[in-house]
Protein backbone atom coordinates (compact mmCIF):
# COMPACT_ATOMS: atom_id res chain seq x y z
CA UNK A 1 0.00 0.00 0.00
CA UNK A 2 1.10 3.53 -1.03
CA UNK A 3 0.82 5.01 3.30
CA UNK A 4 3.15 1.94 3.98
CA UNK A 5 6.81 2.81 4.42
CA UNK A 6 9.76 2.48 2.34
CA UNK A 7 11.68 -0.12 4.18
CA UNK A 8 15.60 1.04 3.71
CA UNK A 9 17.29 -2.36 4.93
CA UNK A 10 21.00 -1.52 6.35
CA UNK A 11 21.76 0.83 9.00
CA UNK A 12 25.27 1.99 7.93
CA UNK A 13 26.11 5.01 6.26
CA UNK A 14 24.71 4.16 3.13
CA UNK A 15 21.36 2.72 4.41
CA UNK A 16 21.26 5.42 6.77
CA UNK A 17 22.27 8.42 4.09
CA UNK A 18 19.41 7.07 2.06
CA UNK A 19 16.72 6.76 5.18
CA UNK A 20 17.75 11.00 5.09
CA UNK A 21 17.25 11.30 1.71
CA UNK A 22 14.00 9.53 1.48
CA UNK A 23 12.45 11.55 4.69
CA UNK A 24 13.18 14.71 3.69
CA UNK A 25 10.77 13.97 0.46
CA UNK A 26 8.28 13.45 2.75
CA UNK A 27 8.31 9.36 2.65
CA UNK A 28 7.52 6.99 5.63
CA UNK A 29 10.57 5.24 5.83
CA UNK A 30 11.58 2.57 8.47
CA UNK A 31 15.41 1.64 9.01
CA UNK A 32 15.83 -2.69 9.76
CA UNK A 33 19.60 -3.52 11.48
CA UNK A 34 20.68 -6.27 12.75
CA UNK A 35 23.13 -5.05 14.70
CA UNK A 36 22.18 -2.46 18.06
CA UNK A 37 22.73 0.69 16.32
CA UNK A 38 24.52 2.09 13.23
CA UNK A 39 27.59 2.09 11.81
CA UNK A 40 28.68 -0.78 13.33
CA UNK A 41 30.45 -2.72 10.94
CA UNK A 42 32.46 -1.09 7.61
CA UNK A 43 31.08 2.77 8.76
CA UNK A 44 32.86 2.36 11.94
CA UNK A 45 36.76 2.23 11.91
CA UNK A 46 37.64 3.46 7.99
CA UNK A 47 39.83 6.19 7.26
CA UNK A 48 37.17 9.19 7.25
CA UNK A 49 38.95 10.39 3.97
CA UNK A 50 36.13 11.41 1.53
CA UNK A 51 38.80 11.01 -1.07
CA UNK A 52 37.84 12.66 -4.75
CA UNK A 53 41.38 12.61 -5.61
CA UNK A 54 41.33 9.37 -5.30
CA UNK A 55 39.00 7.73 -6.41
CA UNK A 56 39.68 5.64 -9.45
CA UNK A 57 38.63 2.30 -10.29
CA UNK A 58 40.73 -0.67 -9.20
CA UNK A 59 40.30 -2.62 -11.98
CA UNK A 60 42.81 -1.40 -14.52
CA UNK A 61 45.68 -2.84 -16.51
CA UNK A 62 47.97 -2.45 -13.83
CA UNK A 63 45.90 -4.59 -11.51
CA UNK A 64 46.79 -7.88 -12.88
CA UNK A 65 50.43 -7.94 -12.31
CA UNK A 66 49.50 -6.55 -8.91
CA UNK A 67 47.22 -8.95 -8.39
CA UNK A 68 49.96 -11.59 -9.31
CA UNK A 69 52.61 -10.04 -6.69
CA UNK A 70 49.81 -10.44 -4.22
CA UNK A 71 49.38 -14.13 -4.41
CA UNK A 72 52.94 -14.32 -3.96
CA UNK A 73 53.06 -12.49 -1.36
CA UNK A 74 55.13 -9.61 -2.44
CA UNK A 75 52.23 -6.87 -2.92
CA UNK A 76 52.10 -4.48 0.44
CA UNK A 77 48.99 -3.67 0.80
CA UNK A 78 47.29 -6.26 -1.16
CA UNK A 79 46.76 -10.16 1.08
CA UNK A 80 44.79 -12.63 -1.01
CA UNK A 81 44.44 -15.38 2.48
CA UNK A 82 40.94 -17.18 1.03
CA UNK A 83 42.39 -18.64 -2.51
CA UNK A 84 39.47 -21.20 -3.34
CA UNK A 85 36.81 -19.62 -2.42
CA UNK A 86 34.35 -20.10 -5.51
CA UNK A 87 32.91 -16.45 -4.76
CA UNK A 88 36.43 -14.66 -5.29
CA UNK A 89 36.56 -16.62 -8.30
CA UNK A 90 33.75 -15.57 -9.94
CA UNK A 91 34.00 -12.05 -8.56
CA UNK A 92 37.65 -12.34 -10.49
CA UNK A 93 37.07 -13.22 -13.59
CA UNK A 94 34.44 -10.13 -13.61
CA UNK A 95 37.12 -8.03 -12.29
CA UNK A 96 39.61 -8.98 -15.22
CA UNK A 97 36.63 -8.09 -18.14
CA UNK A 98 37.07 -4.55 -16.57
CA UNK A 99 41.01 -4.71 -16.27
CA UNK A 100 41.00 -2.60 -19.38
CA UNK A 101 42.37 0.90 -20.32
CA UNK A 102 38.80 1.86 -21.66
CA UNK A 103 37.10 0.17 -18.42
CA UNK A 104 39.13 1.76 -16.39
CA UNK A 105 38.56 5.12 -17.81
CA UNK A 106 34.44 4.72 -17.85
CA UNK A 107 34.40 3.82 -14.19
CA UNK A 108 36.95 5.72 -12.68
CA UNK A 109 34.86 8.88 -14.61
CA UNK A 110 31.56 7.27 -12.81
CA UNK A 111 33.38 7.13 -9.19
CA UNK A 112 34.81 10.83 -9.72
CA UNK A 113 31.55 12.21 -10.52
CA UNK A 114 29.51 10.64 -7.72
CA UNK A 115 32.49 11.28 -5.08
CA UNK A 116 32.81 15.41 -6.06
CA UNK A 117 28.79 15.21 -6.39
CA UNK A 118 28.32 13.72 -2.84
CA UNK A 119 31.60 15.38 -0.86
CA UNK A 120 30.01 18.55 -2.03
CA UNK A 121 27.13 18.25 -0.25
CA UNK A 122 28.76 17.10 3.39
CA UNK A 123 28.85 20.63 4.65
CA UNK A 124 25.28 21.60 3.71
CA UNK A 125 24.08 18.53 5.28
CA UNK A 126 25.83 19.44 8.70
CA UNK A 127 24.24 22.77 8.86
CA UNK A 128 20.85 21.51 7.39
CA UNK A 129 20.30 18.99 10.04
CA UNK A 130 21.96 21.35 12.95
CA UNK A 131 24.85 19.56 13.70
CA UNK A 132 28.32 20.37 15.01
CA UNK A 133 30.71 21.16 12.27
CA UNK A 134 33.13 17.32 12.45
CA UNK A 135 34.75 17.13 9.06
CA UNK A 136 36.86 18.80 7.88
CA UNK A 137 37.45 20.33 3.90
CA UNK A 138 40.99 21.46 3.72
CA UNK A 139 41.95 18.79 1.58
CA UNK A 140 44.49 15.58 1.88
CA UNK A 141 47.98 14.64 0.81
CA UNK A 142 48.98 11.69 -1.28
CA UNK A 143 52.66 10.54 -0.09
CA UNK A 144 55.34 9.19 -2.13
CA UNK A 145 58.38 7.35 -0.53
CA UNK A 146 59.91 6.27 -3.94
CA UNK A 147 61.01 9.07 -6.16
CA UNK A 148 60.20 6.91 -9.62
CA UNK A 149 56.15 6.32 -8.10
CA UNK A 150 55.69 9.80 -7.32
CA UNK A 151 57.15 11.00 -11.08
CA UNK A 152 55.11 8.85 -12.99
CA UNK A 153 51.47 10.05 -10.58
CA UNK A 154 52.24 13.18 -10.65
CA UNK A 155 52.36 13.17 -14.52
CA UNK A 156 49.11 11.25 -14.80
CA UNK A 157 47.10 13.95 -12.79
CA UNK A 158 48.97 16.68 -13.95
CA UNK A 159 48.85 19.89 -12.47
CA UNK A 160 46.16 22.35 -11.61
CA UNK A 161 43.76 24.45 -8.95
CA UNK A 162 43.18 21.02 -7.33
CA UNK A 163 46.14 19.41 -7.15
CA UNK A 164 49.45 20.24 -6.66
CA UNK A 165 52.67 18.52 -6.67
CA UNK A 166 55.03 19.10 -3.73
CA UNK A 167 58.42 18.18 -3.09
CA UNK A 168 59.35 16.72 0.06
CA UNK A 169 60.82 20.15 1.78
CA UNK A 170 57.81 21.43 0.53
CA UNK A 171 55.56 19.00 1.79
CA UNK A 172 57.78 19.63 5.57
CA UNK A 173 56.99 22.71 5.03
CA UNK A 174 53.34 22.38 4.91
CA UNK A 175 52.83 19.60 7.29
CA UNK A 176 55.76 19.67 10.34
CA UNK A 177 53.86 16.73 11.59
CA UNK A 178 55.35 14.70 9.00
CA UNK A 179 59.10 15.37 10.10
CA UNK A 180 59.61 12.28 11.51
CA UNK A 181 59.03 10.89 7.71
CA UNK A 182 61.51 13.56 6.34
CA UNK A 183 64.02 10.46 5.37
CA UNK A 184 61.57 8.49 3.22
CA UNK A 185 59.89 11.16 1.36
CA UNK A 186 59.97 11.11 -2.18
CA UNK A 187 57.10 13.81 -2.41
CA UNK A 188 53.54 14.05 -2.62
CA UNK A 189 50.39 16.00 -3.77
CA UNK A 190 48.30 18.46 -2.71
CA UNK A 191 44.40 17.69 -3.44
CA UNK A 192 42.15 20.38 -2.50
CA UNK A 193 39.17 18.26 -2.97
CA UNK A 194 39.03 16.26 -0.52
CA UNK A 195 37.39 16.24 3.27
CA UNK A 196 37.66 14.30 5.87
CA UNK A 197 35.72 13.07 8.99
CA UNK A 198 34.59 10.83 11.36
CA UNK A 199 31.98 8.35 9.56
CA UNK A 200 30.40 6.48 12.42
CA UNK A 201 30.24 9.56 14.36
CA UNK A 202 28.59 11.45 11.52
CA UNK A 203 26.23 8.15 10.50
CA UNK A 204 25.09 8.59 14.52
CA UNK A 205 24.36 11.85 14.34
CA UNK A 206 22.45 11.48 11.23
CA UNK A 207 20.55 8.70 12.35
CA UNK A 208 19.45 10.44 15.59
CA UNK A 209 18.43 13.55 13.18
CA UNK A 210 16.66 10.87 11.12
CA UNK A 211 14.70 9.51 14.46
CA UNK A 212 13.80 12.94 15.57
CA UNK A 213 12.19 13.60 11.97
CA UNK A 214 10.04 10.40 11.61
CA UNK A 215 11.85 7.65 10.53
CA UNK A 216 11.59 4.44 12.31
CA UNK A 217 14.71 2.75 13.32
CA UNK A 218 14.24 -1.21 14.12
CA UNK A 219 17.62 -2.23 15.61
CA UNK A 220 18.34 -6.11 16.88
CA UNK A 221 16.09 -7.23 13.76
CA UNK A 222 17.42 -9.74 10.92
CA UNK A 223 15.49 -9.61 7.64
CA UNK A 224 14.32 -13.59 6.66
CA UNK A 225 13.09 -13.44 3.38
CA UNK A 226 10.63 -11.21 1.25
CA UNK A 227 6.85 -11.54 0.23
CA UNK A 228 6.23 -11.43 -3.19
CA UNK A 229 3.27 -10.58 -5.22
CA UNK A 230 2.66 -9.64 -8.69
CA UNK A 231 6.15 -8.52 -9.66
CA UNK A 232 6.67 -6.24 -6.52
CA UNK A 233 7.80 -6.77 -2.64
CA UNK A 234 4.67 -6.68 -0.59
CA UNK A 235 6.84 -7.18 2.66
CA UNK A 236 9.61 -7.59 4.11
CA UNK A 237 9.87 -10.94 6.83
CA UNK A 238 11.22 -10.41 9.77
CA UNK A 239 12.58 -12.58 13.02
CA UNK A 240 10.06 -9.69 14.69
CA UNK A 241 7.27 -10.09 11.93
CA UNK A 242 6.80 -8.73 8.81
CA UNK A 243 6.79 -5.49 7.86
CA UNK A 244 4.69 -4.10 4.82
CA UNK A 245 6.28 -1.92 2.71
CA UNK A 246 5.67 0.93 -0.39
CA UNK A 247 9.08 -0.06 -1.47
CA UNK A 248 12.67 -1.65 -0.34
CA UNK A 249 16.58 -0.78 -0.67
CA UNK A 250 18.78 -3.20 -0.26
CA UNK A 251 22.24 -0.97 1.43
CA UNK A 252 23.33 -4.17 3.19
CA UNK A 253 27.12 -4.10 1.69
CA UNK A 254 29.00 -7.37 1.67
CA UNK A 255 25.64 -9.20 2.88
CA UNK A 256 23.63 -8.14 -0.66
CA UNK A 257 23.47 -11.48 -2.26
CA UNK A 258 22.81 -13.74 0.69
CA UNK A 259 19.42 -11.63 0.61
CA UNK A 260 18.88 -11.56 -3.29
CA UNK A 261 19.73 -14.90 -4.25
CA UNK A 262 15.99 -16.61 -3.07
CA UNK A 263 14.98 -13.30 -5.39
CA UNK A 264 16.48 -15.17 -8.30
CA UNK A 265 19.79 -12.59 -8.36
CA UNK A 266 23.40 -12.04 -6.73
CA UNK A 267 24.93 -8.94 -7.60
CA UNK A 268 29.12 -9.56 -7.46
CA UNK A 269 30.36 -7.95 -4.44
CA UNK A 270 32.94 -9.21 -2.86
CA UNK A 271 33.87 -8.85 0.79
CA UNK A 272 37.55 -6.59 0.79
CA UNK A 273 38.88 -6.99 4.02
CA UNK A 274 40.35 -4.08 5.74
CA UNK A 275 42.39 -2.65 9.21
CA UNK A 276 42.65 0.07 11.28
CA UNK A 277 43.99 1.43 14.54
CA UNK A 278 42.99 4.62 15.99
CA UNK A 279 45.37 6.28 18.84
CA UNK A 280 44.96 9.01 21.21
CA UNK A 281 46.84 12.27 20.03
CA UNK A 282 49.77 13.33 23.17
CA UNK A 283 51.11 16.12 20.97
CA UNK A 284 49.19 17.60 18.25
CA UNK A 285 52.58 19.13 16.73
CA UNK A 286 53.62 15.98 16.06
CA UNK A 287 50.92 14.78 13.74
CA UNK A 288 49.48 16.57 10.53
CA UNK A 289 46.71 18.03 10.61
CA UNK A 290 45.74 16.65 7.04
CA UNK A 291 44.81 13.65 6.30
CA UNK A 292 47.22 11.71 3.78
CA UNK A 293 47.70 8.84 1.85
CA UNK A 294 50.87 6.83 1.76
CA UNK A 295 50.79 5.66 -2.13
CA UNK A 296 54.19 3.76 -1.41
CA UNK A 297 52.99 1.28 1.97
CA UNK A 298 49.49 2.01 0.99
CA UNK A 299 48.22 3.38 4.35
CA UNK A 300 45.84 5.74 5.21
CA UNK A 301 46.30 8.17 8.22
CA UNK A 302 43.45 10.61 9.40
CA UNK A 303 43.97 13.23 11.65
CA UNK A 304 40.44 13.61 14.00
CA UNK A 305 41.41 16.60 16.45
CA UNK A 306 42.13 14.50 19.19
CA UNK A 307 42.53 11.02 17.55
CA UNK A 308 44.91 9.22 14.58
CA UNK A 309 43.51 6.63 12.85
CA UNK A 310 46.02 4.88 10.27
CA UNK A 311 43.98 1.93 8.39
CA UNK A 312 45.63 -0.41 5.85
CA UNK A 313 45.08 -3.48 3.50
CA UNK A 314 42.74 -4.86 0.96
CA UNK A 315 42.83 -8.12 2.16
CA UNK A 316 40.64 -11.11 -0.25
CA UNK A 317 39.45 -13.29 2.93
CA UNK A 318 36.40 -14.18 2.27
CA UNK A 319 33.81 -13.35 5.24
CA UNK A 320 36.95 -13.50 8.02
CA UNK A 321 36.69 -10.90 10.12
CA UNK A 322 39.59 -12.18 12.53
CA UNK A 323 42.46 -9.28 13.51
CA UNK A 324 45.32 -10.91 13.25
CA UNK A 325 48.45 -10.29 15.16
CA UNK A 326 50.65 -9.72 11.98
CA UNK A 327 48.32 -7.08 10.73
CA UNK A 328 47.70 -5.75 14.00
CA UNK A 329 51.33 -5.13 14.23
CA UNK A 330 52.10 -3.58 10.73
CA UNK A 331 49.63 -0.30 11.95
CA UNK A 332 51.33 -0.54 15.40
CA UNK A 333 55.02 -0.44 13.36
CA UNK A 334 53.94 2.29 11.05
CA UNK A 335 52.72 4.81 13.73
CA UNK A 336 55.40 4.20 15.74
CA UNK A 337 58.13 5.13 13.15
CA UNK A 338 56.34 7.47 12.37
CA UNK A 339 54.35 8.90 15.01
CA UNK A 340 55.70 7.15 18.25
CA UNK A 341 56.38 10.93 19.87
CA UNK A 342 52.56 12.18 19.33
CA UNK A 343 50.63 9.81 20.51
CA UNK A 344 49.63 7.27 23.36
CA UNK A 345 51.08 3.82 21.90
CA UNK A 346 50.03 2.03 25.02
CA UNK A 347 46.45 2.64 24.39
CA UNK A 348 45.04 1.72 20.59
CA UNK A 349 41.96 0.33 19.40
CA UNK A 350 42.37 -1.85 16.31
CA UNK A 351 39.44 -2.55 13.72
CA UNK A 352 38.83 -4.71 10.85
CA UNK A 353 36.08 -4.27 8.51
CA UNK A 354 34.47 -5.71 5.07
CA UNK A 355 34.65 -3.31 2.40
CA UNK A 356 31.36 -4.23 -0.41
CA UNK A 357 33.12 -4.33 -3.82
CA UNK A 358 32.11 -4.84 -7.30
CA UNK A 359 34.41 -5.65 -10.38
CA UNK A 360 34.08 -2.25 -11.80
CA UNK A 361 34.95 -0.25 -9.16
CA UNK A 362 30.94 1.84 -9.13
CA UNK A 363 28.87 0.77 -6.95
CA UNK A 364 24.90 -1.12 -7.44
CA UNK A 365 22.75 2.14 -8.02
CA UNK A 366 19.63 1.64 -9.23
CA UNK A 367 16.47 -0.26 -9.32
CA UNK A 368 16.43 -4.48 -9.50
CA UNK A 369 14.42 -5.19 -12.90
CA UNK A 370 12.18 -8.16 -11.57
CA UNK A 371 10.10 -5.94 -8.94
CA UNK A 372 9.18 -2.71 -9.64
CA UNK A 373 9.53 -1.82 -6.27
CA UNK A 374 13.36 -2.89 -5.31
CA UNK A 375 15.72 -0.53 -5.39
CA UNK A 376 19.64 -1.19 -4.22
CA UNK A 377 22.54 1.04 -3.02
CA UNK A 378 25.19 -1.26 -2.38
CA UNK A 379 29.03 -1.73 -3.05
CA UNK A 380 30.93 1.33 -2.75
CA UNK A 381 34.01 -0.71 -1.72
CA UNK A 382 36.35 2.05 -0.26
CA UNK A 383 34.45 4.64 -0.97
CA UNK A 384 32.02 4.51 0.81
CA UNK A 385 32.34 7.56 3.28
CA UNK A 386 33.13 9.41 -0.34
CA UNK A 387 29.85 8.38 -1.89
CA UNK A 388 27.40 7.66 1.04
CA UNK A 389 25.34 11.28 0.42
CA UNK A 390 25.72 11.74 -3.29
CA UNK A 391 24.26 7.64 -3.86
CA UNK A 392 21.17 8.36 -1.48
CA UNK A 393 20.26 11.57 -2.82
CA UNK A 394 20.23 10.29 -6.45
CA UNK A 395 18.54 7.02 -5.49
CA UNK A 396 15.68 9.37 -3.92
CA UNK A 397 15.49 11.10 -7.19
CA UNK A 398 14.84 8.14 -8.83
CA UNK A 399 12.43 7.04 -6.61
CA UNK A 400 10.60 10.37 -6.47
CA UNK A 401 10.15 10.37 -10.28
CA UNK A 402 12.35 13.45 -9.87
CA UNK A 403 15.26 14.29 -12.73
CA UNK A 404 18.20 13.11 -12.08
CA UNK A 405 21.55 15.29 -10.62
CA UNK A 406 23.36 12.76 -12.15
CA UNK A 407 23.54 9.93 -14.48
CA UNK A 408 25.24 6.63 -16.13
CA UNK A 409 27.31 6.62 -12.43
CA UNK A 410 26.27 2.69 -11.31
CA UNK A 411 28.03 -0.07 -12.10
CA UNK A 412 26.31 -2.17 -15.02
CA UNK A 413 24.11 -5.35 -14.53
CA UNK A 414 21.35 -7.64 -15.95
CA UNK A 415 19.52 -7.83 -13.56
CA UNK A 416 19.53 -3.76 -12.72
CA UNK A 417 17.79 -0.47 -13.74
CA UNK A 418 21.15 1.38 -13.73
CA UNK A 419 21.38 5.18 -12.60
Amino acid sequence: MQDDPIVVIGAGVIGTMTARALAKRGRRVTVIERLPGPAQLCSRGNAGIMAVGHAKAWAEPAAIPALGQALLGRAPGIRVTRLMDPALWRWGVEFLRHCTTAANKVNTDRERRLSRYSRDMLHAAEAEMGLPAATWHAGALYLFQDAAQFRNYAAKVGAGAEITALSRDDLIAREPGLAAMRDRLAGGLLSRIDSVGDCHLFTGRTAAWAAENGVEFRYDTDVTGFTRANGRITAVQTDAGPIACAGVVLATGVETPDLTRPLGFAPAIYPVKGYSGTWRITDPAGVPKLPFVDETELLAVANYGDRLRVTAIAEFAGRDRSLPADRVKLLDAYVRRSFGAAVDLDHPEFWTGLRPTTPAGPPYLGRVRRFENLWINAGHGQLGWTMSLGAAEILAQAMAGEPPALRDVSSRARWLEAL
